[in-house]
């Protein structure tokens, strides 16, 4: 236990001074993402108490909705958690780099093992702990839940946690032994993506908003038939469910604590299980993840589709490219959120394209065209969340081989201008193909369509400028993995700014919208409000586009530049820094 308590220490140390002195900024960085944390709460809580409440709106069906609803929230978090904890479990316990020195400490192994165990679990649980968590309290809220349902509801999530989380554990120390760690990582991470994309197309494709509709089904019997299916009785998450729900919407005298029992003797086993297998495994397969990984391929495909890269004039500029165009596809994490990407984009056409106007006949033509130009707003979020994910850190995707740029004869601005046309070409590419399809969608006048192309060529360039601008505003030179690079302080504040200048372009667009379509259905005459006005908003529109293109990403190029200036002075001997005449001391 004492060599336990050590090893945690280290951990325990660097979050302790980072709260005491989170150095310049840090207080304001900390504090917004307190208050982000607490909305971000209030509008799960808020949601799901809505969702609850609209699940009774169904007569006769709401019990069953809200059970089912409740089931799948569980088995959710714990299939999520069991996917994350695999990920986190093969970095800390066989791809962190202070592995070695710990192996080499005299330490037992088996110290080495639950701290790293501990430290997986706390890592890979704390994500899915905070989105159900306004979830759960939103059920005790609707259903007036006693003190029994808040006390028992975190020490069932912990041990559902748990389990989940040594079965991860045990999974890796034996895939491990099959297969080389970062092999084993690559794998399981591809899996995991691409089962979450056939999951998500299937669950869309089945329409599930007609489940709400018992009279879409051949009769009331099968539709309580499909609700009623229950999961299987061995899952840890049937036993969760079955433990807390007789506290909510059953019956408060079918509690059974049996339940309790079980998902901690559950937990118990599997980590007494685990830590046997760690002992055998887990030592031979940390040497087999000690292995160099084996020789790449070089040439073709990649080397064919990078020479289109050769259209670009400047050297500077179409190396860079090249290389990120390498980077991008010899990284599985990168290339493969195309999958992903690939998915939502059908699941967002198809939307549209099952969108039936034609119930309203009188207002089928308003509703069309507003919808095509709130669209606009919807393929905005789109361009900034791609821009968050791939335009954001490719600047932190240098790491620390920016040494490298600094010393080429490349001016900032222009490492960063070969940056932003790299990904502002797909991504404008993304952008103006969603909203042409939707506009086909929704039937929109050709004026309308207009429209929509015109902000949509306004906004995306300035989304994607606004990314790199701030990723050079916050760089993280020192990731080890570039997912990590949206989700910090700089995150948040770009979608903040790309929210709030969505809704400011939108919005100042919205009267001569509106306006438009009332003088096309002749409920309005065009006047001199008309001539005075939409000129000015359409200027007005102009003037913050070309206020997000060119702002953010000069207080970038600013910012980064600063940072060049005190990483030369941190180099610079102390010999050299003394004034002339002066002897350094």
């Amino acid at each position: 236990m004492r060599e336990f308590i050590l090893l945690l220490k280290p951990t325990f140390w660097g979050l302790k001074n980072y709260l005491k002195d989170p150095g310049p900024g840090g207080r304001v960085k900390l504090i917004s993402l307190g208050l982000f944390t607490l909305v971000l709460w209030a509008a799960l809580f808020l949601l799901s108490v809505k969702m609850i409440r609209s699940f009774y709106s169904v007569e006769g069906f709401g019990d069953i909705l809200a059970y089912k609803t409740f089931n799948i929230l569980w088995l959710t978090g714990a299939a999520f958690l069991l996917f994350s904890a695999v990920i986190t479990a093969l970095s800390s316990f066989y791809l962190a780099k202070d592995l070695g020195l710990l192996m080499a400490a005299p330490v037992s192994r088996e110290s080495v093992f639950w701290a790293r165990s501990l430290q997986s679990f706390l890592a890979s649980a704390w994500m899915p702990g905070a989105f159900v968590l306004p979830v759960f309290v939103a059920y005790g809220y609707h259903f007036k839940a006693g003190a029994l349902y808040y006390f028992l509801c975190p020490i069932t999530a912990l041990t559902v946690a748990l389990t989940a989380s040594f079965v991860s554990q045990a999974a890796v120390i034996l895939l491990v032994n099959i297969l080389p760690a970062r092999r084993t990582k690559d794998i399981m991470s591809l899996i995991g993506l691409l089962s979450f994309v056939a999951l998500y197309l299937a669950f869309r494709l089945l329409r599930p908003e007609q489940l709400v509709n018992p009279s879409n089904l051949q009769s009331v019997a099968s539709y309580l038939a499909a609700l009623q299916t229950p999961s299987s009785p061995m899952l840890p998450t049937a036993w969760a469910t079955d433990l807390l729900w007789p506290l909510l919407g059953g019956k408060a005298v079918d509690f059974r604590w049996i339940y309790l029992f079980l998902l901690a003797l559950g937990a118990v086993v599997l980590g007494v299980f685990t830590s046997l297998g760690a002992d055998l495994l887990y030592w031979v397969g940390y040497n087999k993840s000690q292995e160099g990984a084996g020789r790449q391929r070089t040439g073709g495909l990649l080397n064919t589709l990078a020479s289109f890269f050769s259209l670009v004039r400047s050297p500077e500029a179409r190396a860079i490219m090249v290389k990120d165009f390498k980077i991008f596809f010899r990284d599985h994490t990168q290339w493969s959120q195309l999958f992903l990407l690939g998915a939502l984009m059908i699941i967002y056409l198809y939307n549209f394209s099952v969108l039936n106007l034609k119930r309203y006949p009188l207002e089928a033509f308003f509703l069309e065209n507003t919808i095509a130009f709130l669209n606009v707003g919807l393929v905005g979020l789109v361009s900034a969340t791609l821009a968050l994910r791939f335009a954001f850190p490719s600047i932190s995707a240098e790491g620390f081989s920016y040494w490298i740029i600094r010393a080429a004869p490349l001016a900032t601005g222009d490492f960063m201008r070969c940056k932003l046309k790299f990904w502002l070409a797909p991504i404008l590419v993304i952008a103006l193909s969603l909203t042409y399809l939707t506009n086909r969608f929704l039937n929109a006048v050709p004026v309308m369509s207009v429209t929509a192309f015109t902000l949509t060529l306004l906004l995306t360039p300035g989304l994607c400028a606004l990314a790199v601008g701030l990723g050079a505003r916050f760089p993280r030179f020192e990731t080890e993995n570039l997912a990590q690079v949206p989700t910090g302080y700089g995150g948040l504040i770009f979608m903040v700014s790309a929210s709030v200048s969505l809704l400011l372009i939108i919005g100042l667009s919205i009267w001569p919208v509106v306006s438009y379509l009332r003088i096309r259905r002749r409920a309005l005459a065009w006047g001199l409000k008309e001539e005075i006005l939409i000129p000015i908003m359409a200027i007005l529109v102009l003037i913050l586009a070309w206020q997000l293109w060119r702002r953010p990403f000069r207080l970038g190029r600013e910012a980064l530049e600063v940072y060049d200036e005190e990483i030369k002075a941190a180099e610079t001997p102390a010999a050299l820094k003394a004034r002339p005449g002066e002897e350094a001391i």
